[in-house]
This record gives C-alpha cells, sequence and structure tokens, in this order.
C-alpha cells in the first residue's frame, strides 16, 4: 500500500506540475503567443525560439505552454459535464424506477447501439465547429457509463435499512438523493472521471485535429496539430512539440488516475499483505497516446514515399484528385456545378477560352453580328453529337440555353441558383436546323456574345434528358457519380474532336491540401490541382518525377467589406488598408501563391494597372495615427479600439480554399496589432456564400475569377449599388455613374478607360481589400501522364492535351 501511495504522490506531483505551467503561462513563456511576425514564418527551432515559430511567425513554445490552458480547462469541463449528467440521470433512474429508468435506460441504450466517436463527430458538424460544440457533443454520446455506473451503485444501497427508514420517517426524495445516495456514489464516479482525464483530453484533441473543435481564435494543441500538418516536411516541429505535450499530459493523467484507483479501490485493500502490487499499466488512452505521437513524428517520412505499388493500373485509367466543388454537374443548380461538369470534360460550350482569354470557336464555327450588336447569329458545327448519341442541332442548342433560364427563374418554378442573366438577357432565340444556325436577340447592344457563351453556365446539354442526367459533348463522359466521393468517367465514343486519350477516367474528391499531393507521391492518384500547402508545393517542384504547370492567374482575392457596418466608416477601412502587409501575406504566408496588388483585378490582364495609384500604401504607424486623429482608440483599456461608444469586433467569414483561411487569420493578427480585433469565421462554401447574401459579415474573403467571360463588366458589377446589395452594400454616385456608362459601351478603347477608372474609385474608397493574383497550378507523376498544363482561365482541368506515357 505504501509503494501505491508512493507512485500516487508522484503522478500527482507530474500532474501539478503541468497544472502549474497553466497557471504560470505568462511567466514561463518568452513570447506573446499571439504575436505574429509574418517574415518569420515557419522557423526552425534556435536560441531565440525554442521550439521554432508557426506558419504565422508566432511563437511555438509560446503557444505550446498557454496552450496547457486551454487544453486543460476544455477537459476539465467535459469531465465535470460528463460526470454530472451521467451520475445525476444515474442516481435518479436506480433510485425511481419504473417508467423513469425504463426511458433514461433506453435512451442510453440508443446511445450505446451507435459507434460513440462518429456520432459525436456527425453532432460536432451539425453544430459548427468550436471547442464549445464539441464538449457539448462528447458528453451527449460519453454520459452513459456514468448514468449505469451510478444506477448500477444505487440498486445496491436503494433498500438498506437506513434507506427505508428514511422513507418511512417522511424524508423528502430530494434529501434522500442528496443526503444517501449520491455520496454512495460520488467515491467510485470520481474514480472513474479521475481515469478519464486523460483520454477525454485525447478525444478533444482529436476533434480541434478533424477542425471540429479549437479553431484559429484559440491556442490548443489538437489544432496545433491540425495547422502544423500541412507543414510536416517543411516544418515537423509544429507538429512534434504540440503532440509530445498531449503524449505527457495524457499519461501524466492516466497513470495518475490508475494509481488513484488503487488506493481507493476496496478490492484492492483486501490481503494488502500478502498481495505483491503491481505498477499501473498503460491503458488504451496512453496507447492512443503514444500512437499519435509516433504519428507526429513519422508522419514526414510516410508522407515523402515516392513510388508506390498503389500506382494507377494502366496508362488508359486516369485519377484525377482534386476539390470536391459541387456534387452536381447541372449548369443550372449553381455557378460551381456547371463549372466541375466542363472541367472534368463532361460539357463544352459553343465557344472556348484561349490562354489570352480570348473567345474561340468550339460548338459554334462561326457567327454574324448586326451592326447594333443585338443579333448574334451563330452557326452549329456539323456533326457533333452527345455523348449518349443525339445530334447537336440548333433546336437541341436552343433547348439548352432555354432550360438554363427557365431552371433559373423562379418565376417558372425555377430552383436553380445558376445567374445567366448576370451574364445576357435576351428577347427571343430561334433555331434553324436547315440552315444549321441559332439566333439570338438581347434586349440590348451586347458586343461581348462570343465571350458569354464560353462561359460554364451555357454549357449545351441534351435537355430531353437534363432532368435524369447530364449528357454534355465533351471527351468524357458520367458513368457514376457518388456525392463527396468520386466520379467515374469513360470515354466519349461519339466525340466530335478525335478520341479521347484515356478509356477510363477516375475522379476522387480530396479536399485537403496536403492530401492531395501525398496521394499523388504515393500514386493512388496520377493528377491533381491547386496543391497550396507551401511544403508539398516546394518539394514536389524541386522533384523531376512530377511535372508542375504554372498560369499566370486571372482571379484576385479580395476581401469584400459591409458598409452596413462600422466599415463604412472611412478612416477605419484606410486604417485598416495601411495595416496590412500585403507582400508578406502573398509572398511568405500563402508561399508564393499570389502576386500581391492593390487593384480587384490582376495586374496582368490589359486594363492599365501601372496607371493606378495606391494612397494608402503598408505603413502600421500612419494607421495607427489615423485611427487615433479619427477618435477611433481604445478608452476602457482593454487593447481594442472603439467606435460609436463599441468595441469594434470585425466578422471575418472565409472558407479554405486556395488559402483564404490563411489571409484572413493574417489580417486578423496584422490587425490586432493597431488595436483592431477580427474574428475569423471559417465556414463551408455553401455557408459562407449565404452570409455574404445576408449580409451578415463585416470582412468576407474570396477568390474570384474577374475575366469570367473574357471582360470583367461582370465583376465590377459586385460593387454596383445596383447590385451590391449581395457584397457589402458599396455605394458611389462616380462609381455608378461609369458602370453605367460601361453598360452600354460597344469601343474596346472606351471601355478600357472606363475599367481604370472603376478601378482607382474603389482603390480611393478603400472599398475593399485586394490582397493579390492567383497563380493556378496543376500536377501530374512525370512517368504517367503528359500535357498537363493549368489553362490560364481555370474552366478546363480535364482536356485532351492530357495523355498517358507511352
Amino acid at each position: 500500500m505504501a509503494r501505491s501511495r508512493c507512485q500516487f504522490y508522484i503522478f500527482l506531483a507530474l500532474v501539478l506540475g503541468i497544472v502549474a505551467v497553466a497557471v504560470f503561462a505568462p511567466q514561463i513563456a518568452t513570447h506573446d503567443p499571439g504575436q505574429a511576425v509574418l517574415t518569420a514564418a515557419n522557423k526552425p527551432p534556435s536560441s531565440e525560439h525554442w521550439f521554432g515559430t508557426d506558419r504565422m511567425g508566432r511563437d511555438l513554445f509560446s503557444r505550446v505552454i498557454y496552450g496547457t490552458r486551454t487544453s486543460l480547462a476544455s477537459t476539465l469541463v467535459l469531465v465535470v459535464s460528463i460526470f454530472t449528467v451521467g451520475g445525476v440521470l444515474g442516481v435518479v433512474s436506480g433510485y425511481m424506477g419504473g417508467k423513469t429508468d425504463t426511458v433514461i435506460m433506453r435512451i442510453s441504450d440508443m446511445m450505446v447501439s451507435f459507434p460513440g466517436m462518429a456520432l459525436a463527430i456527425a453532432m460536432a458538424g451539425i453544430m459548427g465547429p468550436s471547442i464549445t460544440n464539441a464538449v457539448i457533443a462528447i458528453t451527449m454520446v460519453s454520459w452513459t457509463k456514468y448514468a449505469r455506473l451510478a444506477r448500477s451503485l444505487v440498486l445496491k444501497v436503494k433498500h438498506q435499512d437506513y434507506i427505508l427508514a428514511a422513507i418511512m420517517s417522511g424524508s423528502r426524495t430530494r434529501y434522500i438523493l442528496w443526503r444517501y445516495m449520491l455520496p454512495s456514489v460520488l467515491p467510485t464516479l470520481a474514480i472513474t472521471a479521475a481515469t478519464d482525464m486523460g483520454g477525454m483530453m485525447l478525444e478533444l484533441a482529436a476533434f480541434s485535429f478533424l477542425g471540429l473543435g479549437a479553431q484559429s481564435t484559440s491556442i490548443e494543441w489538437g489544432y496545433m496539430l491540425n495547422e502544423g500538418r500541412a507543414y510536416l516536411e517543411a516544418a515537423p516541429w509544429l507538429m512534434l512539440f504540440p503532440g509530445l505535450a498531449i503524449f505527457i499530459t495524457v499519461v501524466a493523467f492516466n497513470l495518475l488516475g490508475d494509481s488513484l484507483r488503487d488506493i481507493l479501490d476496496p478490492k484492492e485493500q483486501i490481503n494488502i499483505f500478502q498481495k505483491k502490487r503491481r505498477v499501473p499499466n498503460m491503458n488504451k488512452q496512453i496507447k492512443a497516446a503514444a500512437l499519435l505521437l509516433i504519428v507526429c513524428m513519422l508522419a514526414v517520412t510516410t508522407g515523402c514515399g515516392g513510388n508506390s505499388q498503389q500506382a494507377a493500373a494502366t496508362n488508359n485509367h486516369l485519377k484525377f484528385g482534386c476539390y470536391n466543388y459541387s456534387d452536381s454537374f447541372d449548369p443550372a443548380n449553381n455557378e460551381n456545378s456547371s463549372w466541375v461538369a466542363m472541367r472534368f470534360a463532361v460539357t463544352e460550350s459553343l465557344f472556348r477560352f484561349s490562354d489570352k482569354v480570348v473567345a474561340e470557336p468550339n460548338l459554334s464555327d462561326s457567327y454574324q453580328v448586326s451592326d447594333d450588336y443585338t443579333t448574334w447569329t451563330l452557326h452549329i458545327r456539323k456533326g457533333v453529337k452527345f455523348s449518349n448519341g443525339n445530334d447537336v442541332t440548333p433546336t437541341a442548342v436552343k433547348a439548352s440555353i432555354e432550360r438554363l433560364y427557365k431552371n433559373t427563374d423562379t418565376a417558372q418554378g425555377g430552383k436553380g441558383n445558376s445567374k445567366p442573366k448576370g451574364y445576357l438577357i435576351y428577347n427571343s432565340i430561334t433555331a434553324d436546323d436547315a440552315a444549321g444556325t441559332v439566333t439570338i436577340v438581347c434586349s440590348k447592344p451586347t458586343s461581348n456574345i462570343p465571350g458569354i457563351l464560353s462561359h460554364p453556365y451555357f454549357a449545351i446539354i441534351d435537355a430531353s434528358v437534363a432532368d435524369k442526367e447530364i449528357i454534355g459533348t465533351g471527351p468524357y463522359k458520367v458513368d457514376s457519380f457518388k456525392a463527396g466521393v468520386s466520379v467515374e468517367m469513360s470515354r466519349n465514343p461519339h466525340y466530335w474532336n478525335g478520341a479521347a486519350p484515356y478509356e477510363k477516367v477516375t475522379v476522387m474528391f480530396i479536399d485537403d491540401s496536403s492530401t492531395k499531393a501525398m496521394a499523388l507521391k504515393r500514386g493512388d492518384v496520377d493528377l491533381v490541382e491547386n496543391i497550396t500547402t507551401a511544403s508539398d508545393l516546394k518539394s514536389l517542384s524541386s522533384d523531376n518525377a512530377y511535372y508542375v504547370s504554372t498560369a499566370a492567374g486571372v482571379r484576385t482575392a479580395n476581401a469584400y467589406m459591409n458598409f452596413h457596418g462600422v466599415l463604412k466608416n472611412d478612416a477605419l477601412r484606410q486604417a485598416i488598408m495601411m495595416a496590412l502587409d500585403k507582400q508578406t501575406m502573398c509572398d511568405i504566408t500563402t508561399s508564393g501563391m499570389y502576386k500581391p496588388g492593390i487593384s480587384v483585378l490582376p495586374s496582368s490582364l490589359a486594363y492599365n494597372y501601372d496607371k493606378l495609384t495606391n494612397p494608402f500604401p503598408f505603413n502600421k504607424q500612419a494607421a495607427i495615427a489615423l485611427l487615433d486623429q479619427a477618435g477611433i482608440v481604445d478608452k476602457d483599456g482593454d487593447g481594442w479600439r472603439e467606435l460609436d461608444g463599441k468595441m469594434i469586433n470585425l466578422d471575418h467569414v472565409a472558407f479554405t480554399s486556395r488559402n483564404l483561411n490563411d489571409f484572413a487569420e493574417a489580417v486578423a493578427l496584422q490587425l490586432a496589432e493597431i488595436g483592431i480585433k477580427v474574428t475569423v469565421n471559417i465556414r463551408d462554401y455553401d455557408t459562407a456564400l449565404a452570409l455574404l447574401k445576408a449580409g451578415e459579415f463585416d470582412l468576407w474573403t474570396c477568390n474570384t475569377l474577374t475575366v469570367g467571360v473574357g471582360d470583367p463588366q461582370a465583376y465590377l458589377g459586385n460593387w454596383y449599388s445596383g447590385n451590391s446589395g449581395g457584397f457589402g452594400y458599396y455605394s458611389n454616385p462616380k462609381y455608378d455613374a461609369a458602370f453605367e456608362q460601361l453598360m452600354v459601351e460597344m469601343n474596346q478603347d472606351r471601355r478600357v478607360e472606363l475599367i481604370t477608372q472603376l478601378q482607382q474609385i474603389l482603390i480611393d474608397d478603400a472599398a475593399t481589400i485586394a490582397y493579390g493574383y492567383y497563380n493556378s497550378r496543376m500536377f501530374s507523376r512525370a512517368n504517367k501522364v503528359t500535357g498537363a498544363d493549368i489553362a490560364t482561365i481555370d474552366y478546363y482541368w480535364l482536356t485532351t492535351g492530357i495523355k498517358p506515357v507511352r
């Protein structure tokens, strides 16, 4: 027994030491854990930064130390929640019996019948990612253990004489439960809770690692592992040190729980002089923590595996890994569904963009236009068939376009969310099968019909079967579609422009960038798009086994500002512009994935970028002075500035595609340095889009194709007051007047002048944060695939130019 107590005191001292680290974190940490130096991102361990720095240039040692607070506190709350809920329900169930007992136990049986972690993950996913929701989800599936234990303990004592005497004396049920039942179950439940601390900490860390627990605003070990996962090769310390912290803490709490059980368990005290006491065994939670640590340490090695036996079976079967942008191929459903159908070479449009973003003939081989640019007559290429063998006639083209408009018009019962009217409104469309032409009469002069009809919205599909399946004219046809998982495709035997290079194509949906890179390295896929993690990009680019194609992007990453909130204040917006180091964000934070800029249109486009001026260059001290001068100051001393008597707390909505979450977090860190609080709100794309349309944001970061129809008019229309309600409510009479001129101007030189003017107005108004311009990339295995070049405008991923190596 003395040995057990000795072990208990040793493990207690270890746990108290960990608690002391949490309590005295400010004194132990060497740096401010939230202070970011973007230029010092991912620095290795050194005398200045003992554990190195993370992707935002924050000191990792200090963050691990402060993470002790979050991890211990959240675990304690979780254990207390499970203890309380399960204990109370178990005591009530055991004592009350009857229907109460039946109801509680049947609910318990129902919860136990589901896989616990799977159910908890589902609940957390429904409620949304946060440490609070993770605690609630785990509590909801874990209380049954305590309830059953408490019930069994109550059943052992409820018929004892002293309980019957209390009932006979008229004691209230509440008194009996509190005075007799609770003390009888408390010791055993307490021992169980102590032994569960390590396991619960591991579960919370797992939730954060999966992105369902702590978020970027929290300093928590599991979330640190999540962040470090993307930098395994370049900065393995980002996972090693948080993993060590979890391992040590879980082991300490489990050993403490084991030793406490040895001391308090009455069975262990029988014949203590005759029993040889044991050293507490490593339980399954400790083993799981050890496994987690091993994964953290060895993941680099496993992630670096070059050639694998899991390569594609034959050269005639292409395996393509990409982000899941949509679960539909219907161009009428939404913009993303129209894009994926064209990106996967299932659909084609009447015209097609060249690498210089010039619309060229495709399914339409020629056209004529009236002098007033209202009537366009398109000749449909002869001999084109849909993948089901049906002819692509002018009548079929007309039916495809009319279906698009009908299915997106709520007045006609349409439920699609695509917006073709944002590009083209026509008075009539007629088909002449004999002449092989389709004639479109526009409601107003329209100079860019070839560009508009190049957009994936206007992909030509077989409307006669579109309610059942989407049949296009592309080189591949869909055989099966598992939403969110994969698409199986095969060669279109009726393709009009030569035989497709592959007999079979499998599209695997892989949302995580590092997972895409690992799948490519292992040979699970032959081709992937847009890997955005720095370490993976570096390793693939430097390895001759892989071909990396890069195209100067026509996409802009920007943050819309909500002018119905605090950002209507001119000084605040201007100060924000001056506080952001966009050069560092593009070069280091996103590892060169973007080229920094000042305008909403990329510098590569022919719209006079070099003639634009920036009145708000990066100057942090000038930003602070501007805010002070405007009276936007910290009056209550909490470190955050106030406007109109309220603390400024900007709700920054973003989603994880193309490093947008990195921009959002970098903005939050940099604005914190001038006293502006930003709450980063990372959502899935559909939720983020709904928040944008509802105006429920202050900043909304996105990555947008600026010349979707070969011209930026539609994109610039997002700031036109007639349209800006869905993009932040910006309004400027000068901008509106110039945009209205642009809408009717047919002369190209004059259009360029107006587009230049519109850019400068947005810059002068600090109307939006333009981070930079995205570089699109395609990655392929050089021994498997040739011709995997990314197009300038990323409507085209799988093309007939991508072929197997022979």
